[in-house]
């Protein structure tokens, strides 16, 4: 399907921002996420995602501006990953984002590392900000350290055979955060400095390298469940003091696609059915 519904050139902004172009002139699918209310089994339409053939998505929120808004609610990223809800994507290459009165454009190098940044925000006055991010890398592509917008150093190291293996995350000269990897997976994050909260998380693969269970906030984790052919059903889960106090179910059909999303929350000591999202796809 040929539709050239938007090209989006990043601009020069000085001469050490590199030009990308980013190509949406073909849509391999949209899919539409409309919001069931139960009670009056109406629906509205929430959220529109499309796929482009180039790997890239287009994720808006349909009635999220309001008049006084400068910018529409809109992501423009890269995904390594097939879940792409709002709530499960945790590993994409954000190149636009823009809500309210604000956007936001990142640069990638040629080895797709975040190479610089611009920030734009109206509302009284306009307030531009553009940050070239620091690195050095190692032989055959291989990044030593960067240093993110946040003035955060992360130290890369390999294995033998040049796998990445740990990322050290330093604030203020500070061991903040270590990410340990095997084979291309990331196995777990340790917080050596946290006191109040916990210390380590971590992630549980099957024997396919397909992930099963993400443990990666204080209260919520991830479980992942799968057919023969695919992904069945993902499920966010709060909890809290061996409590679960909401819930999040991701229902796919037998060909891997997203078709129901459903949450739950408890009230009156039960997990109730609160909100219910489907999903059309062209």
């Amino acid at each position: 399907m040929r539709n050239v519904l938007l090209i989006i050139l990043i601009s020069v902004f000085t001469s050490s921002f590199s030009q990308v172009e980013i190509d949406t002139s073909e849509i391999k699918s949209i899919r539409y996420e409309w919001k069931i209310d139960i009670e009056k089994n109406d629906s509205t339409l929430y959220q529109i995602l499309t796929e482009y053939k180039s790997g890239i998505y287009k994720e808006e929120f349909v009635d999220f501006k309001k008049e006084h808004h400068k910018f529409p609610f809109i992501n423009i990223f890269e995904s390594k990953s097939d879940y792409l809800d709002r709530d499960i994507k945790s590993n994409r290459k954000v190149h636009y984002w823009s809500a309210m009165n604000g956007l936001q454009k990142n640069y990638y190098d040629k080895y797709g590392n975040l190479d610089s940044i611009y920030f734009r925000y109206e509302k009284d006055s306009l307030k531009e900000i553009k940050t070239k991010i620091k690195k050095e890398y190692r032989r055959k592509g291989k990044l030593k350290y960067l240093i993110n917008k946040h003035d955060e150093k992360e130290i890369y190291f390999y294995t033998l055979l040049g796998n990445l293996k740990k990322i050290e995350l330093y604030k203020d000269s500070t061991l903040y955060e270590i990410s340990n990897f095997k084979k291309g997976l990331l196995l777990s994050k340790i917080y050596p400095t946290r006191k109040k909260y916990r210390k380590r998380f971590t992630y549980e693969y099957d024997r396919y390298n397909r992930i099963l269970k993400r443990d990666d906030k204080d209260y919520e984790y991830f479980l992942y469940f799968y057919n023969d052919s695919g992904l069945s059903k993902i499920e966010k889960i709060l909890k809290k003091k061996d409590m679960i106090l909401e819930q999040k179910l991701f229902l796919y059909d037998k060909n891997g696609i997203l078709k129901t999303k459903k949450e739950f929350r408890k009230i009156g000591g039960k997990l109730k059915l609160t909100n219910k999202y489907n999903y059309e796809y062209k």
